[in-house]
Protein backbone atom coordinates (compact mmCIF):
# COMPACT_ATOMS: atom_id res chain seq x y z
CA UNK A 1 0.00 0.00 0.00
CA UNK A 2 2.93 2.40 0.74
CA UNK A 3 4.36 1.50 -2.64
CA UNK A 4 1.52 2.57 -4.05
CA UNK A 5 1.41 5.78 -2.22
CA UNK A 6 4.73 6.60 -3.43
CA UNK A 7 4.14 6.22 -6.93
CA UNK A 8 1.29 8.26 -6.94
CA UNK A 9 3.80 11.05 -5.27
CA UNK A 10 6.11 10.64 -7.38
CA UNK A 11 3.41 10.95 -10.86
CA UNK A 12 1.97 14.15 -8.71
CA UNK A 13 5.65 15.62 -7.88
CA UNK A 14 6.48 14.65 -11.85
CA UNK A 15 3.45 16.23 -13.12
CA UNK A 16 3.71 19.59 -11.12
CA UNK A 17 7.70 19.37 -12.28
CA UNK A 18 6.42 19.06 -16.00
CA UNK A 19 4.10 21.88 -15.74
CA UNK A 20 6.54 24.27 -13.96
CA UNK A 21 8.71 23.36 -16.80
CA UNK A 22 5.98 23.90 -19.78
CA UNK A 23 5.02 27.12 -18.20
CA UNK A 24 8.57 28.79 -18.05
CA UNK A 25 8.72 27.19 -22.04
CA UNK A 26 5.87 29.10 -22.90
CA UNK A 27 6.99 32.04 -21.24
CA UNK A 28 10.61 32.31 -22.29
CA UNK A 29 8.50 31.42 -25.96
CA UNK A 30 6.81 34.82 -25.68
CA UNK A 31 9.80 37.15 -26.30
CA UNK A 32 10.99 34.73 -29.29
CA UNK A 33 7.73 34.32 -31.35
CA UNK A 34 6.93 37.98 -30.64
CA UNK A 35 9.98 39.13 -32.84
CA UNK A 36 9.02 36.44 -35.82
CA UNK A 37 5.74 37.62 -35.92
CA UNK A 38 7.06 41.07 -36.80
CA UNK A 39 9.58 40.59 -39.05
CA UNK A 40 8.99 40.61 -42.75
CA UNK A 41 11.85 37.69 -43.48
CA UNK A 42 9.74 34.89 -40.61
CA UNK A 43 6.06 35.67 -42.00
CA UNK A 44 3.92 33.00 -42.90
CA UNK A 45 4.64 33.72 -46.70
CA UNK A 46 8.43 32.72 -45.57
CA UNK A 47 8.29 30.59 -43.30
CA UNK A 48 4.86 28.18 -42.40
CA UNK A 49 3.55 28.05 -39.12
CA UNK A 50 4.51 24.45 -38.59
CA UNK A 51 8.62 25.06 -39.40
CA UNK A 52 7.94 28.89 -37.87
CA UNK A 53 6.69 27.43 -34.88
CA UNK A 54 8.89 24.98 -34.33
CA UNK A 55 12.32 26.91 -34.46
CA UNK A 56 10.58 29.55 -32.01
CA UNK A 57 9.88 26.33 -29.34
CA UNK A 58 13.54 25.21 -30.41
CA UNK A 59 15.17 28.82 -29.46
CA UNK A 60 12.79 28.83 -26.52
CA UNK A 61 14.04 25.55 -25.23
CA UNK A 62 17.79 26.87 -25.19
CA UNK A 63 16.48 29.85 -23.50
CA UNK A 64 14.22 28.04 -20.67
CA UNK A 65 17.06 25.88 -19.65
CA UNK A 66 19.05 28.38 -18.69
CA UNK A 67 16.57 30.09 -16.18
CA UNK A 68 16.07 29.47 -12.86
CA UNK A 69 14.19 25.96 -12.20
CA UNK A 70 11.46 28.15 -9.93
CA UNK A 71 11.22 30.88 -11.49
CA UNK A 72 7.51 30.94 -13.01
CA UNK A 73 6.69 28.77 -9.86
CA UNK A 74 7.56 31.83 -7.18
CA UNK A 75 5.43 34.23 -9.03
CA UNK A 76 1.56 35.25 -8.31
CA UNK A 77 -0.84 35.87 -10.88
CA UNK A 78 -0.37 39.36 -11.18
CA UNK A 79 3.49 38.95 -11.77
CA UNK A 80 2.66 36.63 -14.26
CA UNK A 81 0.77 38.47 -16.07
CA UNK A 82 2.89 41.28 -15.79
CA UNK A 83 5.25 39.07 -17.42
CA UNK A 84 3.86 37.74 -20.05
CA UNK A 85 3.11 41.26 -20.98
CA UNK A 86 6.15 42.65 -20.62
CA UNK A 87 7.89 39.38 -22.82
CA UNK A 88 5.47 40.17 -25.71
CA UNK A 89 6.33 44.00 -25.49
CA UNK A 90 9.78 43.27 -25.58
CA UNK A 91 9.80 41.05 -28.53
CA UNK A 92 7.40 43.73 -30.42
CA UNK A 93 10.68 46.26 -29.59
CA UNK A 94 13.09 43.65 -31.00
CA UNK A 95 10.88 42.42 -33.72
CA UNK A 96 10.54 46.41 -34.88
CA UNK A 97 14.33 47.25 -34.36
CA UNK A 98 15.12 44.24 -36.70
CA UNK A 99 12.37 44.90 -39.22
CA UNK A 100 13.43 48.33 -40.04
CA UNK A 101 16.19 47.66 -42.82
CA UNK A 102 13.26 45.42 -44.40
CA UNK A 103 10.47 48.43 -44.74
CA UNK A 104 13.55 50.84 -45.93
CA UNK A 105 13.65 48.74 -48.86
CA UNK A 106 10.28 48.75 -49.58
CA UNK A 107 9.62 52.71 -48.78
CA UNK A 108 12.95 53.42 -51.39
CA UNK A 109 10.61 51.57 -53.52
CA UNK A 110 7.30 52.78 -52.78
CA UNK A 111 9.07 56.36 -53.37
CA UNK A 112 11.28 55.57 -56.77
CA UNK A 113 7.66 54.24 -57.77
CA UNK A 114 5.82 57.22 -57.04
CA UNK A 115 8.18 59.85 -58.54
CA UNK A 116 8.05 57.77 -61.86
CA UNK A 117 4.93 57.21 -62.15
CA UNK A 118 4.33 53.70 -61.00
CA UNK A 119 2.30 54.23 -58.02
CA UNK A 120 -0.64 53.39 -60.03
CA UNK A 121 0.22 50.10 -60.58
CA UNK A 122 -0.38 48.64 -57.24
CA UNK A 123 -0.19 44.77 -56.70
CA UNK A 124 -0.33 42.54 -53.93
CA UNK A 125 3.02 41.69 -52.15
CA UNK A 126 3.30 37.74 -51.54
CA UNK A 127 5.54 38.26 -48.45
CA UNK A 128 2.72 40.87 -46.34
CA UNK A 129 -0.52 40.49 -48.16
CA UNK A 130 -0.84 44.05 -48.50
CA UNK A 131 -0.95 46.26 -51.37
CA UNK A 132 2.70 46.97 -52.98
CA UNK A 133 3.92 48.73 -56.26
CA UNK A 134 6.34 46.82 -58.40
CA UNK A 135 9.84 48.41 -57.21
CA UNK A 136 8.71 48.62 -53.38
CA UNK A 137 7.73 44.58 -53.55
CA UNK A 138 11.25 43.87 -55.68
CA UNK A 139 13.53 45.56 -53.23
CA UNK A 140 11.44 44.02 -50.33
CA UNK A 141 11.92 40.57 -51.80
CA UNK A 142 16.07 41.21 -52.30
CA UNK A 143 16.35 42.68 -49.23
CA UNK A 144 14.76 39.57 -47.38
CA UNK A 145 16.96 37.19 -49.77
CA UNK A 146 19.99 39.23 -48.54
CA UNK A 147 19.21 38.73 -44.96
CA UNK A 148 19.13 34.69 -45.18
CA UNK A 149 22.47 34.86 -47.14
CA UNK A 150 24.43 37.07 -45.20
CA UNK A 151 23.57 35.16 -42.06
CA UNK A 152 21.17 37.80 -40.70
CA UNK A 153 19.31 34.92 -39.05
CA UNK A 154 22.27 33.71 -36.69
CA UNK A 155 22.74 37.44 -35.91
CA UNK A 156 19.36 37.78 -34.75
CA UNK A 157 19.18 34.36 -33.22
CA UNK A 158 22.11 36.00 -31.11
CA UNK A 159 20.44 39.23 -30.02
CA UNK A 160 17.81 37.57 -28.84
CA UNK A 161 20.19 35.48 -26.55
CA UNK A 162 21.43 38.84 -25.55
CA UNK A 163 18.30 40.31 -24.84
CA UNK A 164 17.54 38.43 -21.82
CA UNK A 165 20.72 39.04 -20.29
CA UNK A 166 20.15 43.30 -21.22
CA UNK A 167 16.23 42.41 -19.36
CA UNK A 168 16.30 39.24 -17.57
CA UNK A 169 12.62 37.44 -17.45
CA UNK A 170 12.09 37.55 -13.68
CA UNK A 171 12.68 41.30 -14.05
CA UNK A 172 10.04 43.59 -14.48
CA UNK A 173 11.74 46.63 -15.16
CA UNK A 174 15.72 47.36 -16.55
CA UNK A 175 18.00 49.13 -15.30
CA UNK A 176 16.83 52.49 -16.88
CA UNK A 177 13.13 53.00 -17.14
CA UNK A 178 12.79 54.75 -20.42
CA UNK A 179 15.15 52.42 -22.59
CA UNK A 180 12.43 51.12 -24.72
CA UNK A 181 10.91 54.53 -25.71
CA UNK A 182 14.37 55.74 -25.92
CA UNK A 183 15.37 52.56 -28.70
CA UNK A 184 11.99 52.99 -30.52
CA UNK A 185 12.92 56.11 -30.83
CA UNK A 186 16.46 55.94 -32.33
CA UNK A 187 15.36 53.18 -34.52
CA UNK A 188 12.42 55.14 -36.25
CA UNK A 189 14.53 58.02 -36.99
CA UNK A 190 17.48 55.53 -38.59
CA UNK A 191 14.43 54.54 -40.60
CA UNK A 192 13.43 57.81 -42.16
CA UNK A 193 17.03 58.63 -42.19
CA UNK A 194 18.35 55.61 -43.68
CA UNK A 195 15.41 55.28 -46.42
CA UNK A 196 15.82 59.25 -47.63
CA UNK A 197 19.14 58.92 -48.15
CA UNK A 198 18.92 55.95 -50.80
CA UNK A 199 15.85 57.13 -52.41
CA UNK A 200 17.39 60.44 -53.36
CA UNK A 201 19.67 60.01 -56.32
CA UNK A 202 16.50 58.38 -58.12
CA UNK A 203 13.92 60.88 -56.75
CA UNK A 204 16.42 63.65 -58.07
CA UNK A 205 16.53 62.14 -61.77
CA UNK A 206 13.58 61.73 -61.96
CA UNK A 207 12.12 65.45 -60.75
CA UNK A 208 14.63 66.74 -62.92
CA UNK A 209 13.16 65.33 -66.20
CA UNK A 210 9.97 66.14 -64.74
CA UNK A 211 11.13 69.72 -64.64
CA UNK A 212 12.90 69.43 -68.28
CA UNK A 213 9.42 68.19 -69.82
CA UNK A 214 7.87 70.69 -67.91
CA UNK A 215 9.78 73.55 -69.23
CA UNK A 216 9.88 72.17 -72.53
CA UNK A 217 6.10 71.56 -72.60
CA UNK A 218 5.97 75.52 -71.92
CA UNK A 219 8.08 76.61 -74.54
CA UNK A 220 6.80 74.34 -77.13
CA UNK A 221 3.33 73.33 -76.34
CA UNK A 222 2.31 71.59 -79.53
CA UNK A 223 4.98 69.25 -79.52
CA UNK A 224 2.70 67.80 -76.60
CA UNK A 225 5.70 66.48 -74.81
CA UNK A 226 3.86 65.69 -71.36
CA UNK A 227 3.09 62.34 -73.17
CA UNK A 228 6.41 61.52 -73.65
CA UNK A 229 7.54 61.82 -70.35
CA UNK A 230 6.04 59.11 -68.48
CA UNK A 231 7.91 56.12 -70.72
CA UNK A 232 11.22 58.28 -70.19
CA UNK A 233 11.06 58.49 -66.63
CA UNK A 234 9.91 54.37 -66.70
CA UNK A 235 12.88 54.05 -68.66
CA UNK A 236 15.14 55.89 -66.40
CA UNK A 237 13.52 54.19 -63.50
CA UNK A 238 14.96 50.71 -64.69
CA UNK A 239 18.16 52.17 -65.46
CA UNK A 240 18.45 53.61 -61.93
CA UNK A 241 16.84 50.48 -59.82
CA UNK A 242 20.02 48.32 -61.44
CA UNK A 243 22.42 50.81 -60.64
CA UNK A 244 20.21 51.35 -57.07
CA UNK A 245 20.50 47.25 -56.38
CA UNK A 246 24.29 46.90 -55.95
CA UNK A 247 24.42 50.20 -53.94
CA UNK A 248 21.39 49.17 -51.70
CA UNK A 249 23.44 45.90 -50.81
CA UNK A 250 26.24 47.68 -50.21
CA UNK A 251 24.84 50.32 -48.00
CA UNK A 252 22.17 48.18 -45.72
CA UNK A 253 24.76 45.02 -45.73
CA UNK A 254 25.10 45.65 -42.04
CA UNK A 255 22.07 46.06 -41.57
CA UNK A 256 21.09 42.78 -43.71
CA UNK A 257 22.91 40.43 -41.52
CA UNK A 258 21.76 42.77 -38.27
CA UNK A 259 25.48 43.60 -37.04
CA UNK A 260 24.51 47.14 -36.60
CA UNK A 261 21.62 46.74 -34.09
CA UNK A 262 23.84 43.71 -32.10
CA UNK A 263 26.06 47.24 -32.07
CA UNK A 264 23.65 49.03 -30.85
CA UNK A 265 22.49 46.82 -28.27
CA UNK A 266 25.79 46.23 -26.62
CA UNK A 267 25.66 49.97 -26.74
CA UNK A 268 22.18 50.05 -25.22
CA UNK A 269 23.30 47.40 -22.33
CA UNK A 270 26.57 49.54 -21.57
CA UNK A 271 24.04 52.51 -21.12
CA UNK A 272 22.03 50.55 -18.75
CA UNK A 273 24.49 49.55 -16.39
CA UNK A 274 25.95 52.55 -16.21
CA UNK A 275 22.96 53.99 -15.21
CA UNK A 276 22.45 51.05 -12.76
CA UNK A 277 26.12 51.81 -11.25
CA UNK A 278 25.60 55.28 -10.83
CA UNK A 279 24.23 55.06 -7.41
CA UNK A 280 25.76 52.06 -6.01
CA UNK A 281 29.06 54.37 -6.85
CA UNK A 282 27.83 57.30 -5.24
CA UNK A 283 26.50 55.80 -1.98
CA UNK A 284 30.14 53.73 -1.79
CA UNK A 285 31.87 55.29 1.57
CA UNK A 286 35.14 57.17 1.10
CA UNK A 287 37.66 55.87 3.01
CA UNK A 288 40.48 58.13 4.87
CA UNK A 289 44.27 58.15 3.99
CA UNK A 290 46.03 56.55 6.19
CA UNK A 291 48.35 59.03 8.41
CA UNK A 292 51.68 58.19 9.79
CA UNK A 293 52.44 58.08 13.54
CA UNK A 294 54.15 60.59 14.84
CA UNK A 295 54.07 62.89 11.87
CA UNK A 296 52.72 66.84 11.83
CA UNK A 297 49.48 65.73 10.57
CA UNK A 298 48.28 63.51 13.51
CA UNK A 299 49.21 66.62 16.03
CA UNK A 300 46.80 68.99 14.95
CA UNK A 301 43.75 69.62 16.32
CA UNK A 302 40.43 67.77 15.24
CA UNK A 303 38.81 70.84 13.78
CA UNK A 304 42.08 72.16 11.23
CA UNK A 305 41.36 71.69 7.75
CA UNK A 306 44.68 69.94 7.13
CA UNK A 307 43.12 66.88 9.27
CA UNK A 308 40.30 66.96 7.12
CA UNK A 309 40.53 64.85 3.94
CA UNK A 310 39.38 65.90 0.77
CA UNK A 311 36.15 66.44 -0.98
CA UNK A 312 35.51 63.38 -2.76
CA UNK A 313 34.19 64.64 -6.57
CA UNK A 314 30.77 63.54 -7.08
CA UNK A 315 30.76 61.13 -9.58
CA UNK A 316 29.01 61.42 -13.22
CA UNK A 317 25.92 60.34 -12.98
CA UNK A 318 24.48 61.50 -16.66
CA UNK A 319 24.12 58.69 -18.85
CA UNK A 320 25.68 58.59 -22.49
CA UNK A 321 23.00 57.91 -25.46
CA UNK A 322 24.41 56.02 -27.70
CA UNK A 323 24.42 57.91 -31.05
Amino acid sequence: MNEMFNTFAGVIGFGTTLQDGVMLLAVCLLRVYAVFLVLPATTDQVLQGPIRNGVCICLALFIAWGQPAGLVHGMDMVQLVATIAKEALIGVVLGFAASTVFWVAEGVGVLIDNQAGYNNVQQTNPLSGEQSTPIGNLLSQLAISGFYLLGGMLMLTGILFDSFHWWPIGSLSPAWGTILEDFVRVQTGHYLELMIKIAAPALLVLMLIDLGFGILSKTAEKLEPNNLAQPVKGAVAIALLSLLVAVFFEQVRPALSMQNLSAEMAKWARAAEVAKAGPQAASAPVAKPPVAAGSSDSAMPAGSAASTPPAASEPDRTLALPP
